[in-house]
């Protein structure tokens, strides 16, 4: 048994050494696990355009949903409907169905990436799932489940937005929504030029920013990981909760708050307005950190 594990780790260490070599030589790309360690090449990158699966009528799809890994997933504003997909592999490439109101689109494959070797490490050579979505279609739900990459949705008006992402950042720019869920391991969530009715995050392993934005109501749970509010305004209440990371809330807006950490210090501003103890509308508590309000 012994000598199985010996084998099979030096043949790792082997496929390791053989695919970082070929990066060397051939950057800009990416060593990735796919039934074994290879290197793909970014010059190897294929960029599909699937609109043709999607309605003859646009205007009937009420629901996105995606599930991807190893993709980078866009949602953006654009001129018209459209799904377009970078992969290196045809057998990578999405799924998309339209059933019901909703477009379906998978993206969920056995490629994992491990290292990537580019000079500006820029996003736009990864694999990607791209959906344009023009201002006048009125969709009501945006449902995001990714694994391995980033997600990016950016000046989107919509209902409700629920995104679940394991092991990379989640990023929401000039967004308008009255529900966001938001539930992120091993990521950064980076939120920006926001409006929401109900801002709802999940967090462990990484950092919660929350810039020129608009809450009305914010429930944030953060593990091992730093929480800052700028330049924004929470209108109702809610709490901000976190363990193990600091808590810098910068020229931003509260209803009447308290704030209190077990194991670290507390300092606020005598400028910060609202501060009470007793019943407040927005609870601000640390377990293991700073608390920082000015």
């Amino acid at each position: 048994m012994k000598r199985k594990v010996i084998v099979g780790a030096s043949l790792l260490a082997v496929g390791v050494v053989m695919a970082t070599t070929a990066a060397i030589i051939e950057k800009p790309g990416t060593v990735v696990w796919d039934n074994g360690i290879s290197y793909q090449k970014t010059t190897d990158m294929k960029e599909t355009n699937l609109s043709n699966q999607l309605p003859k009528d646009t205007s009937v799809i009420k629901k996105i949903k995606i599930e991807s890994n190893s993709k980078n997933v866009y949602i953006q504003r654009g001129n018209q409907f459209s799904v377009t997909e970078t992969h290196v592999d045809s057998k990578d490439k999405a799924q998309v169905a339209y059933l019901n109101g909703e477009l379906n689109v998978k993206a969920t494959t056995g490629v994992r990436r491990i290292l990537s070797f580019d000079l500006d490490d820029s996003d736009i050579r990864m694999p990607r799932i791209i959906i344009t979505v023009p201002e006048t279609s009125k969709i009501d739900t945006i449902d995001v489940t990714q694994s391995d990459s980033e997600v990016t949705l950016s000046d989107l008006n919509t209902e409700n937005i629920t995104v679940k992402s394991d092991n990379e950042d989640v990023n929401l720019t000039r967004v308008i929504s009255k529900n966001i869920t938001l539930d992120v391991q091993n990521g950064e969530a980076n939120l920006h030029n926001l409006t929401a009715d109900n801002l709802q995050v999940g967090l462990e392993n990484d950092d919660l920013t929350l810039a020129g934005s608009t809450i009305k109501t914010l429930k944030a749970d953060l593990q091992n990981g730093d929480a800052e509010l700028e330049h924004s305004k929470i209108e109702t209440g809610g709490y901000l909760r976190n363990e193990n990371g600091d808590i810098s809330i910068e020229t931003t807006q509260l209803p009447t708050f308290s704030a209190h950490t077990e194991n670290g210090e507390t300092e606020i501003s005598p400028t910060v307005p609202g501060q009470q103890s007793g019943q407040v509308a927005f609870v601000i508590q640390n377990e293991n950190g700073d608390i920082e309000i000015e």
